[in-house]
């Protein structure tokens, strides 16, 4: 085996671009899924594309999809969708067949054309508390490269994180200029509440952020479950790890498998979550 270098983009709508260092053999493929279900009453999507054959290179703008898979969501009580192929490699689930739900548990199978069968373990949505309220302070005395429009803006939420029990968060976030969403994930984002479980948390700084004003902020805050908790630092550790060659990389197995064949797994993960927003325009 040699390392090589696969840029993988991960996680449903999130548009970010890490390189990732995986050890594979050089004649395998792998399909890469990027799939979330939440507590919202929405379409859900699973992504598939496939690494390449020889090279293991990954790349955005030449996306290899996987497609006309058979790609099939089941709940725990029976419920069960097959997507619809919605565009090249994207399957959309059909609206009210499968709703996600807080205490539900959730699976993906996969039907490749070639004749693999990839699933995932039933996983269950946890909980994730509301954002009671979302603000900002602006710095006028600090600027973006002296231009006086574009002043430092720090944002700042306040919350109640549960007590006595364990919990794992993601969060992301997205800025609306010229109405125009643009998406971002933080890497450092990933956390648990190891030092703060119970506490409320007042006025925390979430970001900051140069900007004029009349525009929108919104942040996402989606719980996790141990194994995507897992997962998610994984991905934060190889590509904060500054070293594509390091040989302390390994593979970023996700949740999805080849039911025939265990050491035939997946990239990327099939997330149940869990969402909470809260969005602020900032109008001075």
């Amino acid at each position: 085996m040699r390392k090589l270098i696969i840029l993988v983009l991960i996680l449903m709508q999130y548009a970010c671009k890490k390189v990732i260092n995986l050890d594979l053999p050089e004649r395998d493929t792998r399909i890469v899924v990027s799939g979330l279900i939440t507590n919202e009453n929405t379409f859900y999507y699973v992504k598939l594309t496939k690494t390449s054959k020889y090279n293991f290179i990954y790349d955005v703008k030449k996306e290899n999809y996987e497609q006309n898979a058979l790609v099939i969501i089941n709940d725990n009580v029976g419920n069960t969708d097959t997507l619809d192929e919605f565009s090249f490699g994207t399957y959309r689930t059909h609206k009210n067949k499968i709703m996600g739900a807080v205490g539900s548990s959730y699976k993906v199978d996969i039907f490749t054309s070639e004749g693999k069968h990839l699933a995932s373990a039933m996983e269950e949505m946890p909980d994730v508390p509301k954002i009671d309220s979302i603000y900002f302070e602006r710095d006028p005395t600090k600027t973006y490269q002296g231009n006086r429009n574009s002043y430092l803006c720090d944002i700042y939420i306040d919350w109640q994180e549960p007590a006595n029990e364990t919990n794992y968060y993601l969060r992301s976030y997205s800025y609306n200029w010229s109405n125009q969403w643009h998406d971002n994930i933080g890497w450092n984002w990933v956390f648990s509440d190891k030092y703060i479980n119970g506490n409320y948390l007042k006025k925390e700084n979430i970001t900051e952020s140069y900007g004029g004003k009349n525009w929108k902020f919104k942040l996402s805050q989606y719980s996790l479950t141990k194994k995507a908790y897992d997962f998610w630092n994984l991905v934060h550790e190889q590509t904060q790890s500054g070293d594509n060659y390091s040989n302390s990389s390994v593979p970023l197995i996700g949740n999805v498998y080849n039911v025939d064949n265990p050491d035939d797994y997946a990239l990327g993960y099939f997330q149940v979550s869990a969402l909470a927003t809260k969005e602020i325009y900032i109008d001075r």
